[in-house]
């Protein structure tokens, strides 16, 4: 059985939509933006099952201070315009107390506005972009490390920690493409590295050997800090292996991300993926107790060989983190946007949460830095 003492979560209950009618209770209701279709749908289904499960856990002890949450999910697709869309019919039809979403930077920016204007909260888990918490919104909360957090370590460490001194910014042309390359870059020539080249490409680019001989062709690169989607990705590390550029091809660069690969990645990817150093937000190799009881349960729920990715749990914590605002006091809108703003080192299983006078989580206990090993394993960075 899995416990959240951290969020003494013991007498929370939580339920689905359609579980309970909602004349028959008090409801907290949670509209949850999600990519289902297109290029990062595995966004979507990862995130619904980081989000049922948070909802039959703490659904055990019969309510949240009298309250049970709904949760209606919908298909953002990782597009402005669709998630524009999406969130003015779910805030007309659903009335949503909070919105969990998007995924994607772009989508999320162009839904903030709507939600701060709406006075409707966005618990978000998964958008880089420095924007959304620096725009001056009231209602925006975000448990992901922003490009700034991730670039600047993964910038200094490849100076100090590998030794790197040329790099070539590898990044998708989107809002949090630029700014995880930017932070990057910034934290690394500050250090005295140099950017040595910088390529940028679109989500509907296939095949990446023209980009992959470019950069052989420089000659010696020592990092390739890439930001990409998740099939990208993997074909983008194929592609370098192939032309032996990085270590899983016998080359000498390394490839490094920050928090966009899912568990599963290296796998895909293959022995491309060798020496591949990137940061995660959560670590299921971590030993600590709410970690190794969320695997536990994860496992018991979808199968014994499965292994939780950062994007199931983030979902797990969005639940936990509206759960813990309820049981705080909050009923509404605006009272879990007042719960959520006085939130400090709250424990969920990516790391602690405490959100700043931006609604940014300032915890960076949420950062690891994990490199992958010629069996395809994590190995754990004391970074």
């Amino acid at each position: 059985m899995l416990r959240f003492p951290a969020l003494k979560l013991a007498a929370l209950a939580v339920t689905l939509a359609t579980a309970v009618p909602a004349a028959a209770q008090n409801v907290i209701r949670v509209g949850v933006l999600m990519p289902i279709s297109g290029p990062a749908s595995y966004f979507g289904v990862q995130g619904k099952e980081g989000i049922e499960l948070a909802l039959e856990q703490v659904n055990r002890g019969g309510g949240v201070n009298g309250f049970r949450i709904q949760v209606q999910y919908e298909d953002s697709a990782c597009s402005p315009l669709q998630a524009t869309n999406t969130v003015k019919r779910v805030l007309e039809q659903f009335k949503p107390h909070i919105v969990v979403g998007e995924e994607c930077s772009d989508a999320s920016l162009a839904i903030a506005p709507i939600l701060e204007q709406a006075k409707v909260p966005m618990l978000n888990a998964g958008s880089a972009t420095n924007q959304l918490t620096e725009s001056g919104y009231k209602y925006v909360f975000r448990i992901f490390p922003n490009a700034q957090q991730q670039g600047e370590p993964l910038g200094r460490n490849a100076f100090t920690k590998l030794g790197a001194r040329t790099a070539v910014l590898l990044h998708e042309k989107t809002n949090a493409g630029v700014d995880n390359a930017d932070g990057f870059a910034k934290a690394f020539e500050a250090a005295g590295g140099k950017i040595v080249g910088r390529i940028d490409f679109g989500r509907d680019v296939n095949d990446f050997t023209p980009i992959a001989t470019r950069i052989a062709a420089m000659g010696k690169v020592d990092v390739l800090p890439t930001f990409g989607l998740e099939g990208q990705q993997v074909r983008l590390s194929q592609a370098l292996a192939q032309a032996k550029v990085v270590k899983g091809g016998g080359g000498s660069a390394i490839q490094m991300g920050s928090i966009w690969l899912p568990w599963g990645y290296d796998a895909k990817a293959g022995q491309a993926a060798v020496g591949y150093i990137r940061i995660v937000q959560f670590d299921p190799t971590e030993k600590r107790k709410m970690v190794t009881d969320f695997n536990a349960a994860f496992r018991a729920k979808y199968g014994a060989d499965k292994t939780p990715t950062h994007i199931n749990a983030h979902a797990y914590d969005t639940i936990l983190l509206i759960a813990e605002a309820v049981r705080r006091g909050a009923k509404d809108s605006e009272s879990l946007r007042d719960r959520f703003s006085k939130m400090r080192e709250v424990e969920v299983t990516t790391g602690k949460i405490t959100f700043d006078a931006k609604g940014q989580n300032s915890d960076l206990s949420v950062i690891h830095f994990v490199e992958t090993q010629p069996d395809l394993s994590w190995k754990s960075l004391n970074w």
